[in-house]
């Protein structure tokens, strides 16, 4: 890959005779040409499987990698032209349950995508424990990744601030983007999010409550942010109050309507950052003795497969997961091969009006 001949570093594992130290007891492309006494150059033509090296150098340099653990062993051993690229969507939602199906739709639509490309997909789960034990750029090299699409990193996980800082060419799925060779694959949140309570004020909803994802989410952020905007906007007092974090979660999102609704009766409808907890908050509702949409609102976000069939139909903002993995293996691979690519990618959405969502009912 790429990025992995520029001057990049990784600590030391292993004390191995031979080793040459540098000022900062870290390994670096230098010291991998300084062992073998060649050019930074020809290590790095080598290790990208130029054919002007020659096997005797290469060999010498493959070793020396080696035993100085510092380029990944599938790459090092790539012998003959460019090496393969490899992309990976690298994501922290899968569970033995995906009851959104997006992890799904991002694999499916990255997958086509590097189908079409003749590059290699593979698929990665993290943890913030895995995160612990291996550093982001010590699991690229260990896993010879080109390039990664990233999806469901909090902003509090150990990878977060590492994927920022990377040279390693990165499409960020809902996720704020800073730094060089890293490309935002989203839609406009603020702005979805808005249109969904506006459309709550013009059915007559002044107590408008909001079921928040997580709080270490950007994503939850710009939700929250378009939920404050439609009602200022509308002249409405903002009550912080109003506001629960379900997590993304179904049960929680339950628990936590229960809780508002004891706390603040006089809510008429309920804006969820995902139908997951617009489903949690209906049940509740229900249970509560509330009916929907005749004393409660509900609207959703994402428009999940199951979203159609639930409660008569939920209304909710409709994304395009499979095209937000198409989009990211596309923006990963032009980055790999030096063309342009906005900072932010902006996909389509729209607000899909069903059954969990009336006229406010008059006293």
């Amino acid at each position: 890959p790429l990025w992995q001949v520029a001057d990049l570093t990784l600590p030391k594992i292993h004390g191995e005779k031979g080793m040459k130290k540098t000022n900062t007891g870290k390994v670096s492309i230098r010291d991998v040409a300084k062992e073998v006494g060649v050019s930074i150059t020809t290590v790095s033509r080598a290790l990208n499987g130029y054919s002007d090296v020659s096997e005797k150098t290469k060999e010498k340099i493959f070793e020396a990698v080696e035993r100085l653990d510092y380029a990944p062993d599938a790459n090092a051993r790539s012998m003959g032209g460019k090496a393969e690229i490899n992309i990976a969507l690298l994501t922290s939602e899968l569970k033995e349950r995906d009851e959104n199906g997006f992890v799904y739709s991002f694999i499916n639509g990255l997958y086509q995508q590097c189908t079409v490309l003749g590059c290699e997909f593979m698929l990665l789960v993290t943890d913030a424990v895995k995160q612990e034990k291996l550093s982001f750029l010590q699991m690229c090299k260990k896993k010879n990744l080109s390039g990664i699409v990233v999806t469901g990193l909090r902003t509090d996980d150990p990878y977060y601030k590492e994927v920022m800082e990377s040279r390693i060419p990165c499409a960020l799925i809902d996720m704020k983007v800073t730094g060089k060779h890293k490309c935002g694959i989203t839609i406009d949140n603020v702005q979805a999010s808005r249109e969904a309570v506006e459309y709550l004020i013009r059915l007559g909803h002044r107590n408008i409550g909001m079921m928040n994802g997580q709080k270490m989410s950007d994503v939850s952020g710009e939700r929250y942010g378009g939920y404050v905007a439609a009602l200022l906007g509308a002249k409405i007092s903002l009550r912080l109050d109003y506001m629960r974090y379900g997590d993304f979660v179904e049960e929680t999102a339950y628990e936590q309507t229960k809780d508002l609704m004891k706390q603040h009766p006089e809510i008429t409808a309920l804006f969820c950052a995902s139908d997951v907890m617009a489903i949690g908050a209906v049940r509740a509702l229900e249970e509560m003795g509330k009916k929907v949409p005749e004393d409660m609102s509900v609207i959703g976000f994402d428009d999940i497969p199951i979203a159609k069939y639930v409660y008569k139909g939920i209304t909710t903002v409709r994304q395009f997961p499979i095209e937000m993995g198409r989009t990211g293996g596309e923006a990963v691979w032009k980055m790999l091969n030096g063309e342009a690519v906005e900072h932010e990618i902006f996909l389509p959405y729209e607000l899909v009006i069903r059954e969990t969502t009336a006229e406010r009912k008059k006293n």
